[in-house]
């Protein structure tokens, strides 16, 4: 599977469960740009016949559900099963249809907003702390996933042959030359499921928290650049750098908030809102960053009226262009932030 690599050419550092998403799930997790034509054949072919797999599953899933509608326990037992089989479906083939986006999309993720240890161990730091969460929650996602090897020994031990979800087949599964393939197949989808679960939910999260970090340094780097200028600069050539420096920051930012692609969802939401009021509030910051960026110290300085009025007039449009914060729309019905997230929890 690809590898995302830095500007430097060498390879861009990846959280364990990003590492572990792009090992588990072949169906979702793009191919190297440089993939020679039989390999993407076979792994077209790959997704073609997971897909099959994932409609027998549903098909076997939805059975159960059939024969067990005058059962009410029974049936809401294999219920939340069969509806997250459906959306799992349906979210990972989509994946595995815009693999080349999804390729591109971390391509350019490493190339202009992943902050590195190396350049930034502070911001750094601050994003494995603000990432703990998901960790957590796939840690506990991963030890489902092991959970599942327990039903292969208790089959043993208790002489049954059972699969790993609510399932009925129209014919007798538990006959060993079906038996075996099917509980093969129960857990290539379970790796699939719970790969996705958790590697969505880290990918995103770390597109977010660096994207945060990057609207950080824009503060830090103007606040820093115009105290060089006001120690060093002339009183003429005050307000000219300062207003380049101030244009350029711009241009970053701009970059930023081109920067935008995130797939709204429901799964994981107290994760996903926590990370979003964090991207919220930086970004509601900024036209307040621009406004209190030491302008008015470099224009106290400056005998240039000229370059003093256009700094005004930039200043001015970059507290413009940032009156509005930067935020993540659920299908575009709510803001993806944690009080959001807490209400729909609450309903």
């Amino acid at each position: 599977g690809y590898r995302p690599g830095l500007p430097g050419g060498e390879l861009g550092s990846m959280p364990w469960p990003v590492s572990l998403y792009r090992v588990l799930n072949h169906v979702a997790w793009p191919l190297e740009a440089e993939s020679g034509r039989w390999t993407v054949f076979l792994d077209r072919l790959m997704i073609f016949l997971g897909f099959l797999v994932f409609c027998e599953h549903n098909e076997v899933d939805f059975h159960y559900l059939i024969a067990n509608r005058q059962d009410m326990d029974n049936m809401l037992t294999g219920l939340p099963t069969y509806l997250i089989l459906v959306e799992m479906q349906i979210r990972c083939f989509q994946l595995a249809w815009h693999k080349d986006r999804f390729r591109a999309l971390l391509q350019r993720f490493y190339a202009e907003i992943y902050v590195s240890e190396e350049m930034e161990p502070h911001l750094f730091a601050s994003i494995q702390r603000q990432m703990l969460a998901t960790r957590v929650n796939s840690t506990v996602y991963l030890l489902a996933l092991l959970n599942f090897f327990l039903v292969p020994v208790t089959n043993v031990i208790y002489h049954r042959r059972e699969m790993l979800y609510k399932q009925v087949y129209p014919f007798d599964n538990t006959q060993l030359h079906f038996f075996i393939p099917l509980l093969v197949l129960n857990f290539w989808v379970g790796f699939i499921i719970t790969s996705m679960l958790f590697g969505e939910l880290n990918v995103m999260g770390e597109l977010m928290m660096h994207l945060n970090a990057r609207y950080i340094q824009l503060g830090q780097d103007l606040r820093r650049s115009a105290q060089m200028l006001l120690k060093k600069s002339s009183s003429l050539n005050v307000a000219i750098g300062y207003r380049l420096n101030l244009t350029h920051i711009l241009r970053r930012n701009a970059a930023l908030r081109d920067f935008v692609w995130f797939l709204a969802k429901f799964m994981e939401l107290l994760a996903l809102g926590m990370l979003g009021s964090i991207l919220l509030k930086t970004t509601d910051e900024l036209g307040m960053m621009y406004y209190t960026a030491d302008w008015e110290q470099v224009i106290h300085q400056s005998d240039n009226v000229g370059e003093n009025v256009k700094l005004m007039k930039l200043v001015t449009l970059a507290i413009q262009l940032n009156s509005r914060p930067f935020f993540i729309t659920g299908l575009n019905y709510f803001r993806v932030s944690l009080t959001a997230v807490l209400k729909i929890i609450q309903g």
